[in-house]
């Protein structure tokens, strides 16, 4: 649905107030941030919108481990604590070349790590003419570098992480596929003080989310503060 076809274009605000009141199911962003993003087609093609910069995103879980969790389809404890620590492992290594960081439980099988001050020029020259084939070719380039480096974790959690065109969901609102909530979990120091016992309580936890509203979404969206406790 196209809310700007329906009303006057809606500000940040306005857009986390609908959001809270109809509290969709399925709810996704963008990876990329988009000048004219009402451009941008149903199929995920720019169709003349223009990238305007983007966050890099590495989607962390483990299918095999899946089993019943509260009567859906969810994931086991045992591996809720695999993936945790796999992306223990992924963080520590980004953060080696980043440090605004932020980690998303994904409401169904694992995390997501946003890496918000990631930069396209880090990892190759920026072509004006074809810039989302310029967030291709960089996050192409990234994510060889942290696979050749964390040989030990599997090629199969960065198969989307080259994509521009990907879309996330939202932190805040429902996992469409289980009922869970996907929550901001915070940055790497927030996250190595995660237990799983919380993970699940919050994923269930529908006052959190008429508490939160989509502020958990807004901090990530517009998180970009200078680290304050030692970020590398």
């Amino acid at each position: 649905m196209k809310l700007n076809r329906l009303r006057n274009r809606l500000n940040f605000r306005s857009l986390l107030g609908f959001c809270v009141r109809y509290t969709p199911l399925n709810l996704y962003m963008s990876a990329l941030n988009w000048l004219m993003p009402e451009r941008v087609g149903r199929k995920c093609k720019a169709n003349g919108a223009f990238p305007v910069g983007g966050e890099y995103v590495v989607d962390i879980d483990n299918p095999s481990l899946m089993r019943s969790w509260g009567g859906v389809e969810g994931f086991s404890v045992s591996g809720l604590q695999l993936t945790h620590n796999k992306t223990l492992a992924i963080v520590d290594k980004i953060r080696e070349n980043y440090s605004d960081i932020r980690i998303v439980f994904s409401g169904r099988r694992g995390f997501h790590v946003h890496v918000l001050d990631f930069n396209v020029r880090d990892w190759t020259e920026y072509n004006e003419e074809d810039p989302i084939k310029s967030h291709e070719v960089a996050r192409f380039l990234y994510t060889r570098y942290l696979k050749t480096a964390l040989g030990e974790i599997s090629k199969y959690h960065f198969i989307l992480s080259t994509d521009p065109m990907r879309v996330m969901t939202v932190p805040g609102s429902l996992n469409g596929r289980t009922g869970k909530i996907c929550f901001l979990v915070g940055d790497p120091y927030d996250f190595e003080k995660l237990t799983l016992e919380k993970v699940i309580t919050k994923s269930d936890s529908r006052k959190y989310l008429y508490n939160n509203g989509f502020q958990a979404a807004s901090s990530l969206i517009h998180a970009h503060p200078e680290p304050s406790r030692g970020g590398r």
